[in-house]
């Protein structure tokens, strides 16, 4: 391996050569060592992108290349939510290789995650009532899937973090700009996935439409996992060890509620029209108000560290 992909895993030289005083917040400590992934770069990448690839062909073969052309097409306004995402982080802590493997679990991991465990949940709630009508024990829309989507985005979360943190990454701002980008890879594959299918079942001005308005939506599955991101950076950084779980459970716990808040967003209304702009208004307000508390903590926090 040359120097130059040696010295990629490792911690960037300003984060290196400084403690910030606040390390519970948004702090990048000094390891002992200089330690990178290259001893387990094999294990690392295969965790990561060996889901990434498999999602990919999975929803190609479902669907065929013009999945290909759709997430070609949502691509634009994913690299910008990535630009703001990684903007939320302190410079030096800005790590290319966390973001990418940040992205590619997101679109990867946890789109198969969310596929599979999502599909056998929602069977399991369904049940047959006394008149023969097949019905829901457990709304899938606005219960299950919430949970499952936001904890296998957690998951990876969780591992990136505790991976970085063996280079002296860490931290609430750096959890937040993780969890981020895990939302950036899921909702590009999910967004790409549900375009393509609308192309198939309708034509291709129905595609466009729904390509409009996934491409104005695409912030909402980063808006969502930057709590649990920032939750995970803050609790690994507790010096009370009960404090953490709950920390980490709180974060979790709001992105869930977020997220199935949306989605019930589209059963609420009386009509289609009116559940469509329920829901659509809902991802827009969480958008709003996630985006100007991670602004507003990063530079309060930026601030106090000057």
């Amino acid at each position: 391996m040359t120097a130059r992909a040696r010295a990629a895993f490792r911690c960037p030289r300003n984060v290196a050569e400084r403690v910030w005083k606040d390390r519970g917040v948004h702090s990048a400590v000094v390891p002992s060592e200089t330690v990178s992934f290259v001893t387990r770069r094999p294990v690392v990448l295969a965790v990561f992108l060996l889901p990434l690839a498999l999602a990919i062909v999975l929803f190609a073969i479902e669907t065929g290349p013009v999945f290909l052309l759709c997430l070609a097409a949502v691509l634009p306004a994913a690299a910008v939510t990535t630009f703001v995402a990684r903007w939320i982080a302190p410079r030096g802590a800005r790590s290319w290789t966390s973001s990418l493997l940040a992205v590619a679990w997101g679109a990867g991991a946890a789109v198969l995650l969310a596929t599979g465990i999502g599909a056998w949940s929602a069977e399991q709630a369904m049940y047959v009532d006394d008149q023969g009508i097949l019905r829901e024990a457990i709304p899938t829309m606005w219960v299950l899937t919430p949970v499952v989507e936001e904890v296998g985005k957690g998951l990876g979360v969780l591992l990136i973090l505790l991976l970085a943190r063996r280079i002296g990454l860490r931290g609430v701002l750096f959890g937040a700009m993780v969890g981020a980008l895990v939302g950036v890879g899921f909702a590009a594959v999910e967004d790409a996935s549900a375009i393509a299918a609308d192309i198939a079942a309708n034509d291709l001005g129905s595609g466009i439409a729904t390509w409009i308005v996934r491409t104005l939506t695409l912030p909402t599955h980063a808006a969502l996992t930057i709590w649990t991101g920032a939750a995970l950076g803050l609790a690994l950084d507790a010096r009370r060890a009960w404090s953490r779980p709950l920390l980490a459970l709180a974060g979790l716990l709001v992105a869930i509620g977020a997220h199935g808040a949306i989605n019930y967003g589209n059963v609420a209304g009386a009509t289609d029209q009116v559940s469509f702009f329920t829901s659509l208004g809902t991802a827009f307000g969480w958008i709003l108000v996630s985006t100007f508390l991670a602004v507003t903590l990063r530079l309060v926090l930026t601030r106090r560290r000057t």
